[in-house]
């Protein structure tokens, strides 16, 4: 499932603003289904409009996290559903530390 408010693309960032839009997806599937989930990740094909900054594989459970830039809504719906039926997927903007630190002060 994606639970993720699609508005906050307009707000400043991603296309037309001066950052990028940042989003760390966190994908979770059943033990014992790791070797399936591997294989295809080796063949995934990222959908246009979507960059993957960078990708974690959790050492001590069946779960991955995968940074994501994007100013496409449409994009980020295509590849969080493409996983849909293997698992469970959170979504979550993100931005760095500072720059967060810089816009509440």
């Amino acid at each position: 499932m994606l639970f993720t408010n699609i508005s906050i693309l307009k707000k400043g960032m991603g296309k037309g603003g001066d950052k990028p839009m940042l989003f760390m997806s966190m994908f979770q599937w059943e033990p014992g289904k790791t070797d399936e989930i591997m294989e295809l990740r080796m063949k995934e094909s990222v959908p246009s409009g979507i960059k993957v900054v960078s990708e974690w594989v959790a050492l001590e459970t069946n779960m991955v996290f995968r940074l994501i830039d994007t100013d496409d809504p449409v994009a980020l719906l295509k590849v969080c559903s493409m996983w849909a039926d293997l698992g469970y997927t959170e979504m979550h903007p993100v931005m760095n530390s500072v720059d967060a630190i810089k816009l509440i002060k």
